[in-house]
Order: C-alpha cells, then sequence, then structure tokens
C-alpha cells in the first residue's frame, strides 16, 4: 500500500514520515500508523489535545504492575486521591502507588508524613475528568484508527475543523458525537461486573445503516461509542477490532516438567498454544519459540470470549424465573454471541438483543433510547464501573 502523500491536518506534503500512535503511548497504546499527519502537526496533537486527555489516567497508569510503553518507559506519573490516618481522611498527591505529600495531615500532626512510623492508607483515586478534553480525546482515537484501517476521508471529513493559515494549523478539533456505553442485555452486565486481572484497551471500528461507529474501551472502564459518519453507502461494508494488553509480558522460558506425561504436554500445549509432541526437546523448542514470540497485540476473542463463556446461564435463568421476557433475553443474548460455540465478534458491541420489540437493534442507538428512558441507569452503571477500579487500584499495597 502507498504512504499517503499530504498530511490530513496541515495538508502539506509529507517528507518525513511520523509515527502517531492510535491509542496514545502515555496510555500504553500500542498500535501507530505514519500515515496520518506530518511531524509538526504530531507535535502540536500531543501538546495540545494527548496531554489534557492522557493526565485523566494518571492513577491507572501508576498502578499498572510492568506497565508497557514504547516512549519514556519509566515515567511515574503524578496524582491525587484520598488517604486515611487514624480514622481521618485527608487529600493527598500520589505518585506510583506511593503517598508523596499531604499537606492538610503534616499540619495536623506538625511533622512530614515520610517519619510517620505507618503510613497513610490510600483508600481512592480522583479522576479528572474534564469534558472537552476527554470527548476530544475519545473521537481523536477513533478518528486514528478508522484512518488506520484505510477508511475513506470523505467518510470522516465532516467531522474534523481544522484552522489553518495556509499550511500553518492553528487548532484542531474532532467534532464527532460521544456517547457512553453501559450493558443492555444481561451477558454484557455480567462480564462488565467481572474483576479484570489482565487490563487490555479494545476497539471496534464498523459500518451500520449509512454510519461507521468507533467503540472504544479503554482500561476496561473508560467505554464510548464515536459516530464518525453517517453518509458510509449501505453496501460499504466496514469491519475491523483491534485488542491489547497493557502489561509487559515475561518471556522468560518456562520450566516444563513431567514432558513424559501425555496428559502434562496436553496441558502445556493448551496453555501456550502449541502443537504437542512426546519429544521433549521439540516440545521444549516450540513452547521458548511461543513465549518468545508472544505479543500484547491479541485477537479480540482471545479477551472478549472466555469472559462472554463464563457466564452463569444456569444462575441467571433461575434469577429470571417466571419473567419470560427476561428468559428470553438471556438466550438471545447468549445466541448472539456465540453459534456453535464458536464467538460471533462482529456482533460484540455493534448489536443487542431488545427486550420489549424483539430482534436486535444497534446498541448507539439503543443505549441512547433507554438512557433517555432512564437517565440513572448510564449514572448506575458508570458509578459502579468507578468504584471497581477504584478497588483494584487500591487492593495492590503500597511498597
Amino acid at each position: 500500500m502507498e504512504h499517503r502523500q499530504y498530511c490530513i491536518y496541515c495538508n502539506k506534503e509529507i517528507t518525513t514520515r511520523s509515527s502517531e500512535h492510535v491509542i496514545q503511548n502515555a496510555l500504553g497504546g500500542l498500535l501507530e500508523s505514519e500515515d496520518i499527519c506530518c511531524p509538526e502537526c504530531n507535535n502540536y496533537i500531543s501538546k495540545y489535545i494527548d496531554a489534557p486527555f492522557t493526565k485523566t489516567f494518571n492513577p491507572i497508569i501508576s498502578r499498572i504492575d510492568n506497565f508497557s510503553k514504547t516512549n519514556n518507559t519509566k515515567s511515574m506519573p503524578p496524582c491525587t486521591g484520598t488517604v486515611s490516618y487514624n480514622g481521618t481522611e485527608y487529600s493527598a498527591n500520589i505518585k506510583g502507588g506511593r503517598v508523596v505529600s499531604c499537606p492538610d495531615l503534616s499540619r495536623a500532626l506538625r511533622c512530614d508524613i515520610s517519619k510517620l512510623p505507618t503510613p497513610p492508607q490510600i483508600v481512592s483515586y480522583n479522576f479528572d475528568l474534564q469534558n472537552g478534553a476527554f470527548q476530544t480525546g475519545m473521537a481523536k482515537i477513533a478518528f486514528n484508527y478508522a484512518m488506520s484501517q484505510n477508511v475513506d476521508f470523505k467518510y470522516l471529513a465532516s467531522g474534523l475543523a481544522v484552522d489553518r493559515a495556509g499550511n500553518t494549523v492553528n487548532s484542531i478539533q474532532y467534532n464527532y458525537p460521544v456517547v457512553p456505553f453501559c450493558p443492555l442485555n444481561p451477558v454484557d452486565a455480567f462480564i462488565e461486573s467481572e474483576p479484570v486481572t489482565t487490563p487490555f484497551h479494545n476497539m471496534i471500528l464498523f459500518s451500520q445503516h449509512n454510519e461507521l461507529w468507533c467503540y472504544v474501551d479503554l482500561f476496561n472502564t473508560f467505554q464510548y461509542y464515536v459516530l464518525l459518519s453517517d453518509n458510509v453507502p449501505n453496501d460499504k461494508q466496514i469491519y475491523a477490532n483491534y485488542a491489547q494488553t497493557l502489561q509487559k509480558l515475561n518471556r522468560d522460558a518456562p520450566v516444563l516438567d513431567d514432558l513424559h506425561d501425555p496428559k502434562t504436554v496436553m496441558i502445556y500445549a493448551q496453555q501456550y498454544g502449541v502443537e504437542p509432541t512426546m519429544d521433549a526437546a521439540e516440545f521444549t523448542r516450540r513452547v521458548n519459540n511461543a513465549v518468545a514470540g508472544k505479543s500484547q497485540k491479541v485477537k479480540m476473542s482471545h479477551i472478549i470470549g472466555p469472559r462472554i463463556a463464563r457466564t452463569p446461564i444456569i444462575p441467571l435463568m433461575m434469577q429470571a424465573r417466571g419473567d419470560t421476557a427476561s428468559v428470553r433475553l438471556i438466550g438471545d443474548s447468549i445466541h448472539l454471541y456465540f453459534d456453535d460455540d464458536i464467538f460471533q465478534e462482529r456482533n460484540f458491541r455493534t448489536v443487542t438483543p431488545c427486550l420489549d420489540r424483539g430482534g436486535v437493534a444497534a446498541y448507539p442507538h439503543e443505549i441512547m433510547r433507554v438512557v433517555n428512558e432512564n437517565p440513572d441507569m448510564l449514572k448506575q452503571y458508570t458509578t459502579m464501573k468507578f468504584n471497581n477500579l477504584n478497588n483494584q487500584l487500591c487492593a495492590n499495597k503500597q511498597k
């Protein structure tokens, strides 16, 4: 494929290639594209769009063990939160899971908190969601992903506003509608309530009824649909998905025991995704190669499929016993995502069963309809996700 000749923002010829992270590098994003913009516009976006957006996530970045980034790999961003000491809570500045300053506590005790025999306990982190910067950042991720998947710019042009004088860019705005996600069926509700042991990012780009949407899920908590276009022809089918984990991978060669036992070999083969063989040396070589070549970029089905498969169908059915509509919705949700035990990834987060009308509906449109009728539903879901996130962040003991 030929490279883009002109910068999408300033329209200057690209003479030097500049890698633009689809999801910001500060957030651990690995997917990059050299076919979006020139170095100058890349720097502008980094300073005025990415920086205000990514600081929201500082509490998460500083608490993910072995967090993986391509640049500034050892940086530990600061954040704020609430700490508890002797039953009283205080506002504090935190870095890398450590309380670095707590002015109110220092004044109350008249001493430096670093001299305390027992440090204050972190009880919650603050997430400073600036709506304008946040929505712009989410829209920019969706735009970048569409560009990286070679979507024709003519479908995206109406939402991009660039103020420029000649070839000099004064401002860039991503004017794409953003719709917050909330689960509308029992399967999605269950998997979103599950604790996540391996943090990941996920993007799904899909066309639907002349519209082009991008679902963006950051850190399994910040989940939004971005409407990139409403003029995609019906015969133009667009679909792509991307998923990646956020922790550095352990590439040390594993110790394999009892390779004379066929059952043990089969367990190792499934664990590392290799073909089994009773030749111990050959099997060890295959496993070591699989570990060395493992990528943080993973198939969405490998992350989402198992979570859906863990849905407790029978307990859900028992809980809904006597409510025919709810029982039907549970069954419809399972069939929507699995067909003969095969995960139907094109249905995930693109459509959802309708409880009141039957059939399926476009997920973002159904969210807008349901939330308009029940605004508390979105508020309750968002509160639940943030509480779960804070519990996970505070679960790691201070070192």
